[in-house]
């Protein structure tokens, strides 16, 4: 059974390894179908000091497959079925899971692709819990993006922002991933999506997923532009995932009372500042 292995930092490898056994009490035997490339991916290729893990690890933290066979005990998918595979390896037994909130777990064994072995490899074992089972219509390239890429938006925009139909919403960064994916979700909420890019070539890309208005912040100040284009109302919500110098000026484009949803882990100093200073 083929594999891709990171051996050392910075170094992968095919490897062929054993297949896995017959699937134990919970667990279900997946054939992999397709796998997702994110930033926690790049992050373990390059090496991460404080990443306690055992080399060679397979990688491969989001991804699709079919079930192959399921082991005792195991009623939330049949073989044959195509699923999402959740890339932490959770409990299941605290109140946040239980509540079906596992993305706070108290008790994460690791994250597949990164501390434990990951889905870049023909077949893997993994708890039943783990999987979601893809609606009609979804292939398997759409359903290895839902884990990471899109269950990351749908976490910011509905379970924190509450995005709702009819609100106006400045998406950040609109080429990279979960940008992509929060245009069209809000687009398909009935939102009105402003974007910004870097560069005149992603325009047309982005008006492509949907969203209405497009700036090329490297050419127009987007703070200036968001304030014509909502008539100084300013948005309703503002998908923040890059940080830095721009919060001070998201901060001031959200109208009164609503949402600055961010996804930054290094800025949390800077924002303090910025809220100090208005």
């Amino acid at each position: 059974m083929r594999a891709l292995q990171l051996i050392t930092d910075r170094r992968i490898e095919i490897a062929d390894l054993p297949a896995p056994p017959a699937p134990s009490l919970g667990e279900v035997t997946v054939a992999v179908k397709a796998v997702a490339l994110n930033h926690i991916d790049v992050w373990g290729w390059r090496g991460m000091a404080f990443a306690k893990r055992k080399m060679p690890l397979t990688i491969g933290a989001e991804a699709s497959g079919v079930v192959e066979a399921i082991g005792p005990g195991v009623s939330n998918v049949l073989p044959g079925q195509l699923v999402s595979i959740y890339g932490a390896r959770i409990c299941g037994r605290c109140h946040h899971c239980v509540a079906g909130r596992d993305n706070l777990c108290e008790n994460v064994g690791g994250v597949h692709g990164f501390h434990l072995d990951g889905f870049a490899q023909e077949k893997i074992n993994i708890p039943a819990r783990q999987l979601v089972l893809a609606p009609p219509g979804v292939d398997a390239v759409a359903a290895a993006l839902a884990p990471v890429t899109f269950g990351t938006v749908e976490h910011m925009l509905f379970d924190n922002a509450k995005l709702q139909p009819g609100e106006t919403i400045l998406v950040h960064a609109g080429g990279s991933g979960i940008s992509s994916a929060a245009i069209q979700l809000a687009k398909k909420m009935g939102c009105t999506v402003i974007t910004t890019v870097g560069s005149d070539d992603k325009i047309e890309r982005a008006k492509a997923l949907g969203a209405d208005h497009v700036i090329n912040y490297r050419v127009d100040r987007f703070e200036g532009v968001v304030r014509k284009i909502t008539k100084k109302k300013g948005v309703d919500v503002v998908f923040e995932h890059c940080g830095g110098c721009r919060l001070r000026e998201d901060v001031k484009r959200v109208g009164t009372g609503n949402q600055l949803d961010g996804h930054v882990v290094d800025e949390v100093p800077a924002l303090a500042e910025i809220l100090g200073d208005i």
